[in-house]
């Protein structure tokens, strides 16, 4: 499948998919080093939770997120939510955003990694030179190439699915694919649909 063609399809197969219960990219990226979420109780014994809540609000005033990613964490941790999903088309998510929060793919629920999925794909079809060298399309393929990537498959449509393996097959097909030492892990991801297929 051409690049123009794989832009339309994932424009219209993804178009409708939903962040639903799942935790925020950012979240996620959060959890990593907190091992907290907003919406649990605090993870230190010693503190009370106000004790805890101002400590976590100070390192988040410190922190590299983004300005409206620190306010909403913020508001979050007083009222005992999860983050609000401020990104509402899952089409439009901005690649910063992607790049900046990605250790988030590797704890994200299968909705919440399909949700982030659309966003990420257009983007690297789009500015694949660029996108390829990554930290956020390194750690969004990773999640493909876990021992549990079947989970993900499993919250895709046919049609989603088939779109992602054409999306994979054009970067092999790519002449920089290897220079991004990208090559083997996309084979092993498509290994791994075929063999989720054929269950």
């Amino acid at each position: 499948m051409n690049k123009k063609d794989l832009l339309n399809h994932i424009r219209q197969e993804f178009k409708d998919v939903i962040l639903g219960d799942s935790y925020t990219l950012v979240e996620e990226d959060y959890a990593d080093t907190a091992y907290w979420h907003f919406d649990k109780e605090h993870i230190d014994s010693n503190l009370t939770s106000e004790e805890w809540n101002a400590k976590e609000i100070n390192f988040l005033k410190t922190s590299n997120l983004f300005q409206e990613d620190i306010e909403e964490a913020i508001r979050s941790i007083l009222e005992k939510r999860k983050m609000s999903n401020r990104f509402l088309n899952p089409l439009e998510i901005p690649p910063t955003y992607l790049d900046k929060y990605f250790t988030g793919f590797s704890y994200l629920k299968p909705e919440g990694y399909i949700f982030y999925t659309p966003s990420m794909m257009l983007y690297v079809l789009e500015n694949s030179e660029e996108a390829l060298r990554w930290n956020g399309f390194t750690w969004w393929l990773f999640r493909l190439n876990r021992n549990d990537s079947n989970r993900v498959f499993k919250c895709l449509t046919k049609n989603q699915l088939n779109i992602l393996t054409e999306f994979l097959k054009y970067l092999i097909g790519l002449n920089t694919i290897n220079k991004f030492d990208k090559g083997e892990d996309i084979r092993a991801v498509l290994k791994k649909i075929q063999s989720f297929k054929s269950e």
